[in-house]
């Protein structure tokens, strides 16, 4: 179903894409090396970030290492928490994001799809207990850690994965969705259920990265629904690009709990 959705995406952009390659022939955004925008030399130099925390309060307490909100903060949030697997102070991250979001680069938001599914996949390594573990024994420092990995990571293969949707008009205007093309990625990647037509944008208002922090959460009100079954307590991920305060996949995962998800979490390439 992924690899489906994925043609449709490229397709779309198929001649656009023709078009670009002769005017712009593709180089490594970070090194310059012909033919590709990430060379795989450059892909293997991209770091996760060290350390997750509350994306409210931004403190990284014993309890939130694996980005779930705080006590005191998750009463703003319908979402559990939120991943953040980059750096956006890592300069070959930030080229890969501003060609994404400002020059319609469709390739790399495959590249950061990727990137993307290679962090997921290490914190699920983290939450398991291995073999190793098994033979030397156990230590109480672990299995703490290991309760405190939320539950969607333990049973990974019943997730759902969700992009967040752009409007019909920014859609045809932009020409594709990153969030879809990365979500196809993760999808595809995990064979897991993709979902790109039930959660839709309603309202098309000012694009969030114009506006403050405030102004951000009141922009977003009531932009999203869902048109679909209910979902039956189906843990989800959403997916996006980049995560400033929040606001978008707060009011997504408030739609998907509306409509019967179970855990909600937030998975982003890095924080803007």
């Amino acid at each position: 179903m992924a690899l489906d959705k994925l043609s449709i995406l490229e397709s779309a952009g198929k001649l656009k894409a023709l078009f670009l390659d002769l005017i712009f022939p593709k180089e490594c955004f970070n090194c310059s090396q012909e033919g590709a925008w990430l060379c795989n030399d450059c892909f293997r130099k991209l770091k996760f970030k060290p350390e997750q925390y509350c994306l409210h309060c931004k403190k990284g307490k014993k309890e939130n290492q694996q980005g779930q909100f705080c006590e005191t903060c998750q009463k703003y949030y319908g979402l559990e928490g939120v991943w953040i697997a980059g750096d956006y102070n890592d300069l070959i991250i930030a080229k890969l994001i501003k060609s994404l979001k400002y020059h319609f680069t469709q390739e790399v938001a495959r590249d950061l799809g990727k990137f993307l599914s290679l962090f997921l996949r290490d914190l699920i390594n983290k939450s398991r207990i291995g073999r190793v573990d098994l033979v030397s024994g156990i230590g109480f420092r672990k299995l703490e850690q290991v309760r405190d990995y939320p539950n969607i990571l333990l049973n990974i293969s019943q997730n759902l994965i969700v992009p967040v949707p752009l409007h019909k008009k920014r859609k045809r205007w932009r020409g594709f969705n990153q969030a879809e093309v990365i979500a196809c990625e993760i999808a595809d990647h995990f064979n897991l259920e993709l979902c790109i037509d039930h959660l839709v944008r309603i309202k098309h208002k000012k694009p969030q990265a114009k506006l403050g922090e405030a102004a951000r959460k009141d922009n977003i009100i009531n932009c999203f629904a869902w048109r679909g079954d209910k979902l039956a307590n189906r843990n989800i991920i959403i997916i996006d690009d980049v995560v400033t305060t929040g606001a978008t996949l707060n009011e997504c995962a408030k739609v998907l709990k509306a409509n019967g998800a179970g855990e909600v979490w937030g998975l982003v390439i890095a924080k803007g």
